[in-house]
């Protein structure tokens, strides 16, 4: 907040994925912060924390304790680490996280390029979608009636790991350390890669025998797929895929094709013959584009930084429908304990010590 005091810490991120919830400001350092949520943990059905481990012992809510005061609650941890382990008490990072799984080294293609991070926060949005999956495994056992503690424990280097699963598996199996493979596909097929249009960059994943034969009828050149001058090896099934099939001079003669068309045409045309491929897009792109031709999964809420009575503006929900309709927020986010002075006095308490908490502190 002390670097953007307009927005109140309520900034266009922050309202990305916690519009329409509620906030209550405690501080359990504080005698009465504590109290406080002494209070509300019997009314939970989930408790979950993403301080380092340790943090909430020490203030009082490890697991055991939780149970105690709410034996059918859900506790969940989330961390950069996990719970156990050498590297538990470390901290880190979405950008850290990447450096230290692998996930950087990934990207690009050259193997001595310096390492690349992912665009946007990949592995905390996988820590947090990880999160939620295994809350809701809780709670679906809870359901199916244990009656036990449920602990769970959410690392980010596990969400990393889950993302980056194909490769570590193979690696953990094979023993074959990933590549920088950079823009072509994971398949390694000829006609899975990044090309070069007339007008921008065109994405293609022929990666199939019947989806290249497809693409090269559509480039006007149906000999590319044939073998041995273009194809090192031509498979009988049109569903094999062509993994490591292709040829230096197949790659030339592909750059060269896509160059006589732009990238949206492309894109229409191998899509109608069955071919998998889109227009490199920036995101604004995307969302100005073919998401506005898309269902969607967007709500409209209130600009919490804007004057009463504004326009507001679009939020994300969740990226699933239900029924056909998408969960969306119908409500701003909330300021930090904007929702305070409410749930308390819906936990019984008066408005005089109410007042008392905000005065020492204990609640904001």
């Amino acid at each position: 907040m002390e670097t953007r005091p307009a927005q109140g810490g309520v900034t266009a991120a922050f309202q990305g994925v916690n519009a329409g919830k509620r906030a209550i400001a405690l501080d359990l350092a504080q005698p009465g912060g504590r109290a406080v949520l002494e209070r509300l943990i019997p009314t939970a059905d989930v408790f979950l924390e993403n301080f380092r481990p340790g943090k909430m012992a020490g203030l009082g809510f490890e697991p055991k304790r939780v149970a105690a005061l709410n034996p059918r609650i859900v506790y969940a941890s989330v961390s950069a680490w996990g719970q156990a382990g050498d590297h538990a008490g470390r901290p880190g990072y979405d950008h850290v996280m990447q450096a230290a799984t692998g996930m950087m080294w990934l990207q690009g293609s050259d193997p001595a390029a310096p390492p690349v991070k992912v665009g946007f926060p990949a592995i905390d949005m996988a820590a947090g979608l990880t999160g939620a999956l295994a809350v809701m495994a809780g709670l679906m056992r809870r359901r199916a009636g244990d009656t036990g503690p449920i602990v769970l424990d959410i690392s980010m280097a596990d969400a990393a790991l889950a993302l980056m699963s194909a490769p570590a598996s193979r690696y953990l199996m094979e023993g074959a350390a990933p590549s920088r493979i950079g823009n072509g596909a994971f398949a390694a097929s000829p006609g899975g890669n990044v090309f070069r249009t007339a007008d921008g960059w065109l994405a293609v994943a022929a990666n199939t025998l019947a989806q290249f034969e497809a693409l090269a009828r559509m480039l006007g050149r149906p000999e590319l797929a044939t073998a041995p001058d273009w194809l090192r090896l031509r498979p009988a099934s049109p569903d094999a895929i062509l993994r490591d099939c292709g040829t230096p001079r197949l790659a030339a003669a592909l750059e060269g094709a896509f160059a006589g068309r732009g990238s949206e045409e492309w894109e229409a045309l191998l899509a109608a013959a069955g071919v998998p491929a889109a227009a490199v897009r920036s995101l604004a792109a995307f969302l100005d584009g073919p998401y506005r031709r898309s269902p969607g999964f967007t709500g409209h809420v209130p600009d919490p930084n804007a004057p009463p009575g504004g326009a507001g503006h679009a939020v994300l929900g969740a990226a699933f429908r239900i029924n056909g309709a998408a969960p969306v927020p119908r409500a701003a986010a909330p300021r930090l304990g904007a929702d305070t002075g409410a749930v308390l006095a819906g936990l019984g308490y008066a408005p005089a010590e109410i007042a008392a908490l905000r005065a020492a502190g204990a609640v904001q």
